[in-house]
């Protein structure tokens, strides 16, 4: 079993770990031994561990947020045909307000992990994850690329009429065009249907944000008192979904900026400490403290590239802002820089 962490890990951070649920859901000799023995050796981490096992033991469908179709579906795919053993991995997570969301993704990983005992599953399943601080280039089994950003995760089924994508996190497509529909399910029941086309979709945080580069693509937004909206999307535009309140609205966009990412640079046009603040959580897990609420008014404009460690990237911010920074945890607490002025 690979060495982790295990003694910085939260709730969050255990139910996400594909060894941790291989225990709870299956426990062997082996993993039983391993975790055992960890455990006596961090006592403080028990009351963690316990809340961490009652979580995964208690997801159950209907606690899935896509509807009865799509899980449908998704269970369709899975179980219609033989196949080969295949180990699907999951990973951390940025953590949010919900448990209905976490119950969500563990849905994800636990489907994952039934599919090691399954053999009965014969249409084309991929998945790839990304941790904090990384992004993975990688080929669906139909040929797209998908490029994904930091901490996020995405699950592929493949049938014979469609191709269904269920992300988590951030991710660019590149679509390989054919017969077959392509389709993006968020945890939101916001779905994005293309044949091929470039496009961007991140779901982070309370907003998902859909931008199209190349092709055309429909968008089924869901609304709660009503049928869902179906929304057309042109390149250069994007819309953006409210999770909170069922809201959207399509826009131009400023696609080389949004999708600066993609190259590992970061486009910054008026860009306020804000904005970074807001960056550095999706990408680091880190949180940003002001000292003073006047930071978050600083701006600048220009472009930088992305290293992928949060120290390097947080110095880089100190200098193009002017400000000064320590760190602790998962915590950055900002200030002004001594010449900076008002």
């Amino acid at each position: 079993m690979t060495e982790k962490a295990y003694h910085l890990y939260t709730t969050r951070d255990f139910i996400l770990d594909e060894d941790f649920q291989q225990w709870v859901l299956h426990p062997d000799v082996k993993n039983t031994y391993y975790w055992e023995t960890w455990l006596r050796g961090h006592p403080e981490k028990r009351a963690t561990i316990e809340a961490a096992i009652t979580l995964v033991r208690s997801i159950r469908f209907k606690e899935y947020t896509l509807t009865e179709q799509e899980k449908g579906q998704l269970w369709d795919n899975i179980w219609e045909h033989q196949t080969n053993e295949e180990e699907l991995p999951v990973t951390r997570k940025h953590w949010w307000a919900s448990w209905k969301y976490a119950a969500a993704i563990i849905l994800i990983a636990a489907t994952s992990l039934w599919l090691i005992q399954q053999r009965s599953f014969k249409p084309v399943t991929y998945s790839v994850y990304t941790h904090l601080g990384e992004v993975k280039r990688a080929w669906l089994p139909d040929s797209s690329l998908v490029i994904l950003n930091a901490g996020s995760r995405l699950l592929y089924t493949g049938k014979a009429d469609q191709r269904e994508v269920w992300l988590d996190g951030e991710a660019y497509f590149h679509v390989r065009h054919n017969n077959q529909r392509f389709i993006v399910h968020t945890y939101d029941k916001l779905s994005v249907e293309v044949l091929g086309t470039q496009f961007n979709v991140n779901s982070f945080g309370n907003k998902i944000m859909v931008v199209l580069q190349q092709g055309q693509v429909k968008l089924n937004v869901p609304a709660t008192h009503a049928p869902e909206t179906q929304l057309y999307l042109q390149p250069g535009e994007m819309l953006s979904y409210n999770k909170l309140d069922g809201s959207y609205a399509k826009s131009n966009a400023p696609v080389s900026r949004l999708l600066a990412w993609t190259s590992s640079r970061v486009e910054m046009e008026n860009y306020t400490l804000s904005d970074a603040a807001a960056f550095m959580q999706q990408v680091f897990g880190k949180r940003l403290i002001m000292a003073d609420s006047q930071l978050l008014r600083y701006q600048v404009s220009g472009s930088m590239p992305v290293i992928y460690n949060a120290d390097t990237m947080m110095t880089q911010f100190a200098k193009v802002f002017n400000v000064k920074f320590n760190q602790k945890e998962e915590y950055i607490y900002i200030r002004k820089g001594s010449n900076r002025g008002h």
